[in-house]
Formats: structure tokens, sequence, C-alpha cells
């Protein structure tokens, strides 16, 4: 496998602890290496964009900054589109992060730093080497939006959408819209509620029940409920607007996925360049806070309409399928998949015997992975086999003269609170090694008794605090596991108690990496196997 290995001397925050020039010389041996000064300024992307072109590489990674940047920052992830429009598939597009989870962690100590980020290194390029490439599919978005929450602010929106001549459906569990309670401001939106009441376009749905949520941008399937009559709505974006509500936040995330605050409410991708974006594409928020001026309600009611359109008047939208796969000789149709399964993803073929995935419903969570008796299953973003010679590289960098601690931080909350404990400057052993899952649901024994058998000491599991799982069940099933962790590594003769199980982030406390420091101290003064 041909692989373009590109570094990022992060504007010299990266350069000033680990030695790029090493590891591009030292991984030259076997691949093509090439460094830039920042992968998200212009010349850097173009740089990589002529190497990329100039050569046939089968994959690429990229070593410097986190892989949340390309998501959390503003059009950052254009970087990504571009190397896939040069023909890399989206699954042998690999991350190192050797600058948050390693040159801002350890500052102090650049050779062993420099060591540990070629580590990263090796794990990211064998991540792409057994990641199975993902199938893409193409739809044309239909030109509906769903408004879900009848609020002052969705009504400025359905304006702008109406404008554009799409279809919109205001949906809301109260019998009717709600109205701004200022009088000054409600005189100053009547004639714009007249317009979206007398548009041909709109459709109101009032003391509405949403029962199901499927599909993906472009092109979702809403089941509702009103008057004891249930009909299927094609939309091909949502908005969620009654924000500030609780009640509805609990009522609809099953349904929609979207991350939550610590206060339980929903949360944008960037509360201050993403405000209306959140991490399903296609599905947007509408803050809902009559506190603010009009001009700032009008201006992301404004916001929110144009994210939509902007998405709904693209020709085609690019769908990545990257969900679970099956190996059909071993599946035998036991359904325990089926059981698992949030989403109702899955299901199992009458005539075949075997299961089968809703590829418009499967997350990729890996739920049905760690639930599967026959190993039939697995993630094609999060391989076993990868996850497997992930832990043996990593058990093998470090100082042997120190124990060795495990980090498996998920996507949706531990691996953020890596991240911000480089970033905030907060300072640990370089023996400790993250592991990024792509949820705690994930973890199953195998992958712990392989931690302890390369010679990790102890093992710590980030996941999502209770409530604000993104895959909605993980960081629970993780729980309800726990026990079983524990008595298997007692049978073992491992010390049970080196097995920690923490949420990332709560109300602004890094437990994550607390955690894991502080277990490293406990092994260092005497504990261990």
């Amino acid at each position: 496998m041909k692989i373009g290995l590109f570094f990022s001397r992060s504007d010299g925050v990266t350069d000033r602890v680990i030695n790029i020039n090493y590891l591009a010389e030292y991984f030259s041996r076997d691949y093509y290496t090439f460094i830039v000064d920042d992968f998200f300024k212009t010349a850097g992307l173009k740089a990589i964009l002529s190497e990329v072109g100039k050569n046939s590489f089968d994959a690429v990674v990229l070593a410097g900054d986190s892989p949340l940047n390309y998501r959390n920052q503003k059009s950052a992830w254009f970087i990504i589109e571009q190397i896939e429009a040069m023909g890399i598939n989206s699954n042998k597009i690999g991350f190192a992060n050797i600058k948050e989870q390693v040159a801002l962690a350890h500052p102090g100590n650049p050779e062993k730093a420099t060591e540990k980020a070629r580590t990263l290194v090796e794990v990211a390029i064998e991540k792409v080497k057994s990641a199975h490439p993902v199938k893409t599919r193409e739809i044309a978005p239909h030109p509906a939006v769903a408004v879900i929450g009848a609020t002052p602010g969705s009504m400025l929106a359905a304006q702008r959408l109406l404008d554009r001549d799409f279809k919109v459906y205001i949906i809301d569990k109260a019998g009717q819209y709600r109205n701004f309670s200022d009088n000054k401001n409600r005189d100053k939106i009547t004639s714009v509620i007249t317009f979206v009441e007398m548009h041909p376009n709109t459709r109101f749905l009032f003391n509405a029940q949403i029962d199901d949520v499927s599909g993906y941008a472009g092109h979702f399937n809403i089941s509702v409920t009103t008057d004891n009559q249930t009909e299927n709505l094609t939309v091909g974006a949502i908005i969620l607007a009654n924000t500030a509500d609780l009640d509805f936040t609990r009522e609809i995330r099953p349904l929609v996925h979207i991350d939550i605050n610590e206060d339980g409410l929903f949360k944008p991708v960037n509360q201050d360049t993403l405000k209306v974006f959140t991490n399903e594409e296609g599905i947007f928020l509408l803050p809902d806070d009559e506190s603010q001026e009009l001009a700032q309600i009008v201006a992301l009611g404004d916001s929110v309409a144009f994210a939509a359109t902007s998405l709904l008047e693209k020709r085609e939208i690019r769908h990545k399928i990257e969900v679970s796969e099956i190996d059909e000789e071993l599946c035998s149709g036991c359904g325990t998949c089926v059981k698992t399964c949030m989403f109702r993803a899955s299901r199992i073929d009458p005539i075949k015997r075997v299961s089968v995935i809703d590829e418009q419903r499967c997350k990729g969570c890996g739920n049905c992975v760690t639930s599967c008796p026959t190993g039939a299953r697995d993630l094609l973003a999060y391989p076993q086999r990868y996850l497997t010679k992930a832990i043996e590289l990593l058990a093998k960098s470090g100082d042997n003269s120190d124990p060795k601690v495990l980090a498996f931080i998920c996507e949706g909350c531990g691996y953020t609170a890596m991240d911000l404990a480089g970033i905030t400057g907060i300072e640990y052993n370089v023996n400790i090694m993250p592991l990024g899952i792509r949820c705690g649901g994930n973890i199953d024994t195998q992958l712990i008794l392989q931690a302890y058998k390369q010679g990790f000491h102890g093992v710590v599991i980030c996941k999502c605090p209770d409530g604000d799982c993104r895959n909605i069940v993980g960081n629970t099933d993780l729980d309800r596991r726990a026990n079983l962790f524990r008595e298997i590594l007692r049978s073992r003769g491992i010390n049970s108690e080196n097995l920690r199980i923490v949420e990332g982030l709560r109300k602004g406390n890094n437990n994550c990496i607390h955690s894991v420091m502080e277990l490293f101290h406990e092994i260092s003064n005497g504990g261990g196997n």
C-alpha cells in the first residue's frame, strides 16, 4: 500500500517540542513523507494536494492537529474533502494527533515526546491499512424542511425558506405557534407571520407527536401523529427550534442523536462559529431565546435558513456509508444485534437467516459488534484487527522504568477531554497512551485483556456522561459490562482496581485526564498487577 504521510509543524507549536524532521526521515524508509508549516493554511493545503496529485497514493495520513479540529472549526473539513476529491477514500485518510495529545501534553520532554509521536503515527498508519474503504451514495436532496418547534424564530426561518421555494412543515406538540411575549417585537414580525400562514408551501402540524426519524441529509423520513392520524413526511433537512425545552429535548433526542450540554439541552458543533450546526449533517439548531435582541433572533433565523438551503440547493449530496459490516459465514441469525440496536438498523433476512443492515438507520456505533456472540460484526472505521494492533504498538512505546496506562477515549467525549488536557496546559507522563475508539460501548473483554497482555499496568475508559452518549446507550452498556470485566481480570490475577471507567467531561471537570493521572500515580506508588 502506497501511503502519503504529511506532517504539520502547526505553525511552530508542534515543532517546538517534537522533532518533525526526524519523524519525516524515519518514516521515509517505507512511506512518502512531506512536511508543511500548517495544514489549515492555504500554502500547506496546496502543497498537500499537489503531492497527492503527483503520486498514486492508496491512503493519506495527516500527522499534526487533532482530527476533531477538522470537524469543529468552520470550513476546516474542506481539507479532507479536497483530499477525497483527489481519489482517496475517506476511510483511507488517517490522523495522528501529535499536537494536542503529545506536543502540548509533554512540552518539557522533547525526546520522549518525539518517540511517542512516532508511535501515534504508526497507529494511524495501521488504521488506514486495516480499515476497509467506505462506499458512498449520492442522492438528490428533497426540497422540503421540517421545522420542529413553532417558535418566533422558526417563523422567521420559515419565511426565508419559503422565499426560496421550499416546502416547510412547522411541527409542534402545542396547539398553535408561539409568538413573542413582547408586544413591540410581536408587532415587528406580524407581516412575517402573515406571509408564513398564507404561503401555499407552508403546512402546520400542531398537537403533533413525532414517532420516528430515519434517513440522512437530503432525505429524512419523519413519522408524525396528529389527531390520532399518522403520516410519513419526506424532507431534506430538519431544524430543531424548540431548543430551550428540556422535556422536548429528552423526547426528540433518541430520534435525532444530537449532542447535549451539561444542562441537558442540545449543543451546536461550535458555539462561536458553528452555532446552528450539529454533529448530524442536515439537522440544524435554531436557538430559542427571547431575551436576545430582535436583530440577533432574526440573524439566527436567517443563518439556519441559509445553512439548510445551502445544503438542499446542491445538485447531489454525497453520503459515506459508515456502517458496521457483516461476515455472513459467521452470522448465526440469532438476532442479538436486532435486540441491542437502538437505531433499529438491524433485522434478520427471513430467507438467508443472516443479519441485514439498514444503511439509512445505522450510525456505525459498534454496539452490535460488541454484542455479537459469533464475531460476525465489525466496524468499517475501527476494525477489531486495528484496535488489537494499536494496543500492541502503544505498549511498546514509552519509558519501561515507569508503569504504562492505556486510555480508551471515545469520539463523543473522551477524545475532547484528552485534547483539552493539552490545550489547557495539563502535563502528564509520556507513558499515558491514548487510543481513540468509536464509542465506550465498543469496548469488550478481549481488548482489555489485550492491553494487560501487551504490558499495560492500568486501563482507563473515558466515556460520555450519563444521558449524553451520542449513541444513546453506548455508555450505559459499557457500565453493564464493567463487573464482568473486573471479574475476568481478578480470575487472571490482575488487580481489577486498575481498570477505571469514567466520564470524560462533566460540568467543566476533565475527569478523563485526572483519572488517568491518578491511576498512573497509584500504580507508581505501589499498586499494579
